[in-house]
């Protein structure tokens, strides 16, 4: 028996403008939805991005010149961060607590003291000088009594006096009622940052693996008629993060140190706390400078010099001299011999990026503001 077929029409495939529209709306939709839920994992994979950007010259190199498979490459890069950062840490942090505890500790009442003594020795120095006219000397005066007046009643805040044994005995029972609730939240808490760790570590293995297919993988999706430009759009950006990241870590090493030996010869108290506290702060582009230089000017200010025979006012202004020299000295000679121009930006545009950034991500926006914005950069 034969079966006679009835010919079909060919389907047409193509779709329209408006559909194409629709889709594209939509799928951008979607993914603006997927972001939103995975908003809490995101800074995790941003970390994780960002170890195995640090970490990917050392699996290059052991890939490409010592011809490891790039998976054996991956799990012995890995396992020496594994081993090493423990032992920097257990290291660095007993180092940095006390760096900070030095700074927390200092004795903030006398130097309120001072500082409001000066300005009312400074204010009747000023009223005792006669001045040729009148009528401004008198103006003067009671400008100065009504200073004077106000400087009075400024005292310094004493530190608040403990509460009474029998007070802290009667709430001892729901102190410890307490602790138990707290102490369980803890132990969640621990075990939840511990999969979140574990989560982020996996992660950049992961990306580290596979990171020499992202590259062919976006360029095939770009027409080819614009895959070359694509392709050294892609190189310039991997460029700006590597110098970024390379640069970041030699200019905490070298401003840490040349803080420290800085404030060893002015004979500041506290040069070595003062200098890690420096290069741990260079993290924060153009802010961190100056947020260092406040504890080493309240040092100078509370304690003097150690062995030099100047005021501790004049101490002071010599420390913040010495923070303006190394803020000059890495803008015009440090940065760009570290950094190059890969991420050469206006002050002033770092600045409100790293402002933007902390009030939206805290620290890792801080840290991330400035690739970003020359990432934008390079882009545009």
């Amino acid at each position: 028996m034969i079966t006679i077929r009835e010919p079909v029409e060919d389907m047409n495939t193509d779709w329209s403008k408006p559909t194409k529209y629709i889709a594209g709306v939509s799928l951008v939709l979607l993914g603006i939805y997927v972001l939103y839920l995975s908003r809490p994992v995101i800074p995790l994979l941003i970390i994780a991005t960002l170890i195995a950007v640090v970490v990917r010259p050392a699996i290059l190199w052991l890939h490409l010149r010592a011809r490891l498979p790039r998976g054996l490459a991956v799990i012995v890069v890995y396992l020496i961060v594994v081993i090493l950062v423990p032992v920097a840490l257990l290291l660095a942090i007993p180092t940095i607590i006390d760096a900070l505890s030095y700074v927390v500790s200092l004795d903030y009442q006398s130097i309120l003291q001072g500082i409001i003594d000066w300005l009312r020795s400074t204010l009747i120095s000023i009223k005792a000088a006669q001045l040729p006219v009148i009528t401004f000397d008198a103006y003067v005066d009671r400008t100065v009594d009504t200073l004077l007046a106000e400087l009075q009643q400024v005292t310094p805040s004493v530190a608040p006096e403990l509460p009474p044994l029998a007070t802290i005995l009667r709430s001892f029972t729901s102190v410890l009622t307490a602790t138990f609730d707290v102490a369980a939240g803890v132990v969640g808490a621990v075990f939840s940052q511990a999969a979140l760790l574990i989560f982020m570590f996996l992660s950049s293995i992961y990306i580290s693996i596979g990171a020499h297919t992202y590259r062919g993988s976006l360029l095939r999706i770009v027409p080819s008629a614009y895959q070359s430009e694509i392709a050294i759009l892609l190189t310039r950006i991997e460029r700006l993060w590597n110098a970024f990241f390379r640069g970041q870590l030699t200019l905490m090493l070298l401003i840490g140190m040349i803080s420290w030996l800085g404030l060893v010869v002015l004979g500041v108290p506290g040069a070595l706390y003062l200098g890690i506290i420096a290069g741990l702060l260079e993290i924060i582009p153009n802010l961190g400078p100056i947020i260092a230089t406040i504890p080493a000017v309240i040092v100078a200010l509370l304690q003097g010099s150690a062995y030099l025979p100047i005021s501790p006012l004049f101490l002071a202004l010599l420390v913040l001299l010495l923070y303006v020299l190394i803020q000059q000295l890495e803008n015009s000679v440090i940065v760009p011999r570290v950094l190059g121009d890969a991420v050469e930006l206006p002050p002033l545009v770092v600045l409100t990026g790293v402002l933007v950034g902390t009030s939206v991500s805290g620290i890792l926006g801080a840290l991330l503001a400035t690739p970003v914005i020359a990432t934008g950069r390079e882009i545009l």
